[in-house]
């Protein structure tokens, strides 16, 4: 393919060559003696030629994509929000209740949250998924009004449990980096050593502190009757280990 060119310029030399009027009539009197239409048929022929050759070069090499990864930008890190629903979080001292108080800050969260990567995981004695994580935060906040403490089978406050969830499902996302945000009442030494682990994976834990340092009666799902008080000391303790 490569030697096309030469032979299409050898074939106009000899056709020009092979021309008897070219030898014997003056080159000023030529262009009045040829006919116009051979010229034309002559330039037409090349570009003819050009073209195919082009056609044949674009063939040779055939149609080629690649996929190129695009880099994907969001504005903010991805964020797994994990609630406390134990019974305590149907304490008054937030009134009308800490659930209500939860629902109402979560919902504006997710409305203001403009990008990014957003799930929801709800625990008592043990974390579940709510929504997985998801570009669409208004998807996250249909569920904020079903979130009570009788749909979780086992009572507690096991927020060691919803920040490992919630770390693992960053990790199986395929994020590297992450925030879990924490609402809560208080933190023991298993959800401090939980925090400690997912910072430690490039998952640092925020908290929101649930409730009142006076605190306020609830029922727990025995049916016994308990008092809630938020711990704002040992969130503080959780949050700087995280």
């Amino acid at each position: 393919m490569a030697a096309l060119p030469l032979l299409v310029v050898w074939w106009w030399q000899r056709r020009r060559r092979a021309n008897v009027w070219r030898e014997v009539v003056d080159p000023h009197l030529l262009a009045h003696l040829l006919d116009r239409g051979d010229k034309v048929r002559g330039r037409l022929a090349l570009v003819i030629g050009a073209l195919g050759y082009a056609l044949a070069v674009l063939a040779l090499a055939g149609p080629s994509w690649r996929q190129v990864e695009q880099p994907s930008w969001q504005g903010q890190a991805p964020l797994m929000i994990a609630l406390d629903l134990s019974s305590a979080s149907l304490a008054a001292d937030l009134p009308p209740s800490r659930l209500a108080q939860a629902r109402a800050k979560l919902a504006t969260l997710l409305r203001e949250r403009k990008d990014g990567q957003v799930g929801l995981v709800a625990y008592a004695g043990a974390a579940f998924t709510v929504a997985p994580l998801t570009g669409d935060a208004a998807n996250v906040a249909l569920f904020l009004e079903a979130l009570h403490p009788n749909v979780m089978p086992v009572d507690g406050q096991r927020s060691d449990r919803a920040i490992d969830w919630s770390a693992r499902l960053l990790a199986q996302a395929g994020f590297q980096r992450g925030r879990i945000l924490l609402l809560t009442d208080h933190a023991d030494a298993a959800a401090r050593k939980a925090a400690v682990s997912a910072s430690a994976r490039g998952y640092p834990v925020s908290v929101i502190g649930l409730g009142t340092a006076a605190g306020a009666p609830y029922r727990a799902a025995d049916g016994t009757i308990l008092n809630a008080r938020l711990d704002a000391d040992s969130l503080r303790q959780l949050a700087a280990s995280a």
